[in-house]
C-alpha cells in the first residue's frame, strides 16, 4: 500500500486554526436554535441569550469537552455513508481494503443518458436503482439512491427506507431532517441489527443524519429538533459544516476553515454536555463562489484544501475524524467535464484525506446517472489499485521468471504461467473505457463518447434486469409495513 500523505498544515498551522475557532466562538458565539443544547451550555457556566438563540463559548469548556473525544471514534465515511475504513490510520491516507464503492446519496434528480433528460425521480426508478446497487459486489451498503418525486414528501423517508428493506439484504441509510421520523427509521434500524447495540451506537442501518451546520456559525432548528430525539437512542452525531468560500465564509481556505471548525466544536461541546457517550465527528464539504456566476463549486483547489485542511486538523489536532465528499462536482451530465473533475477532487483527496469512491454523481451532488456510475467503476477500480501500491516479494520479483524467458527471443511473458496466474490482480480490467487499438483514419469525440456512454447505459440495464429480489422472512417484511404504516398514519395527519 502506498505510505504517507501530503500535508496541508504544519503544527504551526493547525494551532492557530484552533486558536482561531476558540476566539470565534468566544467573541462571536454560535446561533443555536436548540434550547436543550442552550440550556446545557447555560448550566455549564456558558453566557446564553435564549432570546436571540445565541451562545458564547468558554474556550476552557470547549478544550475539555473536545478533549474527552479524542480517539473514541475512528471508522472513516465519505460524508454520510457506509464506514469504509473500520480505522482511521495512524499517519496515511483511509483506503478500504477490499474495493468498496460508496452508493446511493439521496438524489432529487435522474439524469436519463439516452434521453438527455433531467426529471424527478420516481418510487420504480428507487426500486431499480436500488437493484443496481445490490448488483454490484463493490457495494456493501445500499443507500437510498433518490429522493421520489412521486411519494408525498412527508413520508418519503419512510417509504425509500421500506423500499431499501424489501429489496436488497445490504441496507445502507436514508437521511432525515424530520424529527417525527426519527423513532420509525430507529424501530426499522433496531429490526435490522436484531437490536445489536453496537451497531446502532457506531453504524446504525437505516438511520442516518447530518446536523447541518449553517454557515457562518448557525445551527437551526431542523437540525437541532433531529439532533435531540437521536441522542435519546446514542446514535453518531456528525456536524457537517458547508462553507462557501467567498459566499457563507471568509473566501480564503484558512478564515473558512476556522468558521467550519468553531461550527464543530460548538455544536461537539454542547452535545457532549449532555451525553459525553455518545460517538461525534464531522464532515466538511467546502465550496467556492464562482465569481461569474455565483454558482457553488466543489471541484476547485482552494474547496478541496479546505477540506484538507480541516480533515488533517480534526486527525492531528483533536484526534476526531472528519470525512470529506469527493463526489461532488460542477459536471452536469456525463463527458470530459466529469472525467476531469471526479480525477482531479478524487485525487487529490487521495493525497491528503482518504479515498472513498463514489459512483454516479452529477451537478454538485443533485443528480444520479447510472450510467455515469458504470464510467465511474471503471475511474475508481484504477484509483484503489493505484492506492494499494505493488506488493514485493519473490513471487512478484520474478527473478526465475525473467532468467528462464532471458531475451524472450522465441515467445514471450503471455506465455508464462506466472502472467496467467497474476494478471488478474495487477492489471487494470478496463469495462467501459475504450483501450483498443485506433482503427479508423477519423474519429469524432462526441461520437466517440456516445459509444462509451451507450455501453455503459447497457451494462446497468443488464445488471438491474438480473436482479432478483432478495428472499426475506415474512415476519421480516410485515413488520417492515408495520412500521411504515404507522408512520403514515403519524405524519399524513
Amino acid at each position: 500500500m502506498l505510505k504517507g500523505l501530503l500535508k496541508a498544515l504544519d503544527a504551526g498551522g493547525m494551532e492557530r486554526i484552533h486558536r482561531g475557532a476558540l476566539a470565534v466562538l468566544e467573541r462571536t458565539g454560535l446561533r443555536i436554535r436548540g434550547e436543550f443544547l442552550l440550556r446545557a451550555l447555560a448550566d455549564a457556566g456558558c453566557r446564553v441569550d435564549f432570546g436571540e438563540h445565541r451562545a458564547w463559548f468558554k474556550p476552557d469548556l470547549v478544550e475539555k469537552q473536545i478533549a474527552a473525544q479524542r480517539g473514541r471514534y475512528r471508522m472513516v465515511r465519505s460524508s454520510l455513508w457506509y464506514p469504509f475504513c473500520r480505522e482511521l490510520p495512524q499517519d496515511d491516507v483511509a483506503v478500504p481494503e477490499e474495493f468498496t464503492c460508496d452508493y446511493g446519496f439521496a438524489t432529487p434528480t435522474l439524469y436519463d443518458f439516452p434521453t438527455g433528460q433531467f426529471r424527478k425521480p420516481t418510487a420504480q426508478d428507487q426500486v431499480e436503482m436500488i437493484r443496481l446497487g445490490n448488483g454490484l459486489d463493490c457495494v456493501r451498503a445500499v443507500c437510498a439512491p433518490f429522493i421520489c418525486g412521486d411519494v408525498d414528501p412527508r413520508i418519503e423517508i419512510i417509504e425509500s427506507a421500506r423500499l431499501l428493506l424489501r429489496h436488497t439484504k445490504k441496507p445502507g441509510w436514508v437521511g432525515t431532517s424530520c424529527a417525527a421520523e426519527v423513532k420509525y427509521l430507529t424501530e426499522m434500524a433496531k429490526l435490522v441489527t436484531g437490536n445489536d447495540e453496537q451497531r446502532l451506537r457506531t453504524q446504525p442501518p437505516i438511520f442516518v443524519a447530518a446536523y447541518c451546520t449553517t454557515s457562518p456559525l448557525k445551527i437551526e432548528a431542523r437540525s437541532c429538533e433531529v439532533l435531540e430525539e437521536a441522542l435519546k437512542h446514542k446514535f453518531p452525531v456528525n456536524f457537517a459544516p458547508m462553507t462557501i468560500l467567498g459566499g457563507t465564509a471568509p473566501v480564503t481556505p484558512a478564515g473558512s476553515a476556522v468558521v467550519a471548525t468553531a461550527e464543530i466544536l460548538g455544536g461537539i461541546t454542547a452535545c457532549s454536555l449532555i451525553d459525553p457517550d455518545v460517538f461525534y465527528f464531522g464532515t466538511s464539504i467546502a465550496g467556492e463562489m464562482d465569481m461569474r456566476t455565483t454558482q457553488v463549486c466543489y471541484a476547485t483547489p482552494a474547496a478541496i484544501l479546505t477540506d484538507a485542511m480541516l480533515h488533517q486538523l480534526f486527525r492531528y489536532r483533536y484526534g476526531l475524524v472528519l470525512n470529506v465528499e469527493p463526489g461532488y462536482i460542477e459536471a452536469k451530465t456525463p463527458g470530459i467535464q466529469a472525467a476531469w473533475l471526479k480525477c482531479f477532487r478524487q485525487m487529490a483527496f487521495g493525497a491528503t484525506v482518504s479515498h472513498p469512491l463514489p459512483l454516479g454523481l452529477l451537478d454538485n451532488g443533485a443528480v444520479f446517472s447510472p450510467a455515469q456510475a458504470m464510467l465511474d467503476l471503471d475511474l475508481n477500480r484504477a484509483m484503489h489499485m493505484f492506492s494499494k501500491g505493488a506488493a514485493i516479494n519473490d513471487e512478484t520479483l520474478a527473478l526465475d521468471v525473467i532468467r528462464a524467458m532471458e531475451f524472450a527471443e522465441t515467445t514471450s511473458y503471455l506465455d508464462t504461467d506466472h502472467t496467467a496466474e497474476h494478471f488478474k490482480d495487477v492489471l487494470w480490467d478496463a469495462k467501459y473505457f475504450d483501450r483498443a487499438y485506433r482503427s479508423a483514419p477519423a474519429l469524432r469525440p462526441g461520437e466517440e463518447d456516445e459509444k462509451l456512454l451507450r455501453k455503459a447505459d447497457a451494462a446497468w440495464r443488464e445488471i438491474v434486469s438480473a436482479q432478483r429480489d432478495p428472499e426475506l422472512a415474512p415476519e421480516f417484511l410485515r413488520e417492515v409495513d408495520r412500521i411504515a404504516d404507522a408512520a403514515r398514519k403519524e405524519l399524513l395527519q
